[in-house]
């Protein structure tokens, strides 16, 4: 017996409604518009997106008019950030609930708080990204970590910041602005892959427990400890790829 596969077509969920999106992550407009109460809105976007109703409503909104095919045809679509805007500024019942969430939400954000954060994650479907995540908050404890170690072993003032720069010279090959730049970010770590984040989790991690284990006191003391566990690793790392290639 065979079976046809089948895929199932993508949606973005708010509260208890489904809206399609396109390949691109484009929303059905017609659709999202009904979400928010835009009734009138909704039909000129199903059935009439060629009037001058519809172009009058995109214009007072600036809306892109990008178009896709749901299997009906080309229908207008809403990016997620025009939904969020028109959201925001529409006064109808079911405007004003998700505007209630947003505000929640955006407390919660603020707040830090784990649950929202996991929320997040778990609506990325790529494994990969979610990889990336996890390598990232091991970076960020590690960095921690170290700088924990160094206080604790008499670092005080720029010693911080240096240890820093070294693991990122180390891995990186360059300093936090010029990968910033270069890579058009704002956060360092926004523009790490992977392999980089779980390089300066180890680099950092090691030199903390070396840190630990060592009789090591004061600013250059530990900086000069730093800069030898980093020498090893990236002679490691280097090792690897050799042997790999």
């Amino acid at each position: 017996m065979t079976g046809t596969l089948k895929t199932v077509a993508p949606t973005l969920q708010v509260g208890s409604a489904r809206m399609p999106q396109s390949a691109d992550g484009r929303l059905h407009a017609a659709s999202a518009l009904a979400v928010l109460g835009l009734t009138q809105a909704s039909e000129w976007a199903r059935h009439d997106w060629e009037s001058p109703h519809w172009a009058a409503f995109e214009h007072a909104h600036q809306l892109s008019r990008l178009l896709s095919d749901f299997g009906a045809g080309p229908e207008p679509t809403l990016s997620v950030g025009e939904f969020v805007a028109l959201a925001a500024r529409t006064d109808t019942a079911p405007a004003r609930r998700i505007q209630r969430r947003m505000e929640q939400n955006y407390a919660r954000a603020l707040s830090g708080d784990i649950h929202l954060a996991a929320e997040i994650a778990e609506r990325n479907a790529e494994p990969l990204a979610r990889s990336w995540l996890h390598a990232r908050l091991e970076s960020q404890d590690a960095r921690r970590s170290l700088m924990s170690a160094a206080a604790r072993h008499g670092g005080h003032g720029p010693v911080f910041g240096q240890l820093g720069s070294v693991s990122n010279r180390s891995v990186l090959g360059k300093d936090s602005a010029t990968l910033r730049r270069e890579r058009g970010v704002k956060q360092t770590r926004d523009g790490l892959v992977t392999d980089e984040l779980r390089r300066l989790s180890y680099l950092d991690a090691a030199t903390a427990a070396a840190l630990d284990s060592a009789q090591v006191q004061g600013n250059e003391a530990i900086l000069e400890l730093h800069r030898r566990v980093a020498e090893r690793e990236r002679a490691t790392w280097a090792g690897g790829l050799e042997r790999a290639g």
